[in-house]
């Protein structure tokens, strides 16, 4: 299949362009560990593609305080920016080359991520990316966060495209579950979790990484 007739390209964030998630982990581990609570890569995938507001919650409970739960998710937030700032974050395999080619293509990429405005524009600008995308759409834009469909359906709403003309890259089964459920076409590029046998069958592609979309637009 090819992807030649799209003209909107929507980008999940963590584990499609940049190599967050294991940062992520770090962070929560690093500040779990602070208040004497055990954090394993097994909890972790209970976070991930979820949005702010559900980690928040998770670590509320883990805390069993409302205000601790608070207070640790505030400070793993800054130690994963301390550590974007300091660099540590990779590009993942094929980001700067397909963001180039879509460039030349004149098909527009969006980032469409949970994440805040403010952590997404963090990331991208310390990546070196920001400047290939035509606008960035967060978790802060919408009342639902994936696996609902509602920032998908706001970026069609914000780009004034149709479905037919769009199509998404995730990696977590959420935020599949978002692409599917917005009735836009899904390439799954796996990152941290392998998605379920019935969310593969109802992507266009899965593809090992993004190197690997390149030639599905040219």
């Amino acid at each position: 299949m090819d992807l030649k007739n799209k003209k909107f390209v929507f980008f999940d964030m963590d584990g499609i362009l940049i190599d967050t998630e294991g940062l992520y982990y770090s962070a929560r581990k690093t500040v779990l560990a602070k208040y004497g609570f055990p954090f394993t890569k097994e909890d972790n995938q209970n976070y991930i593609a979820k949005g702010f507001p559900h980690t928040k919650k998770l670590l509320q409970q883990v805390a069993g305080d409302k205000e601790l739960g608070e207070r640790i998710f505030d400070e793993s937030i800054q130690l994963y920016n301390d550590k974007i700032i300091a660099g540590e974050a990779d590009l993942k395999p094929g980001t700067l080359d397909l963001l180039k080619c879509l460039q030349v293509q004149n098909i527009a990429s969006y980032v469409t991520s949970s994440a805040t405005k403010d952590v997404i524009t963090l990331n991208v600008k310390n990546t070196g990316i920001k400047d290939y995308f035509t606008d960035l759409i967060s978790g802060n834009d919408v009342k639902n966060n994936k696996p609902a469909p509602d920032i998908y359906l706001h970026a069609l709403q914000v780009t004034n495209a149709k479905a037919s003309e769009a199509v998404i890259f995730e990696d977590s089964p959420s935020g599949i579950e978002s692409a599917i459920a917005a009735k836009i076409d899904v390439v799954i590029v796996p990152d941290l979790i392998q998605p379920d046998p019935e969310l593969i069958k109802q992507a266009v592609a899965v593809l090992d990484s993004l190197e690997e979309a390149i030639s599905l637009f040219k």
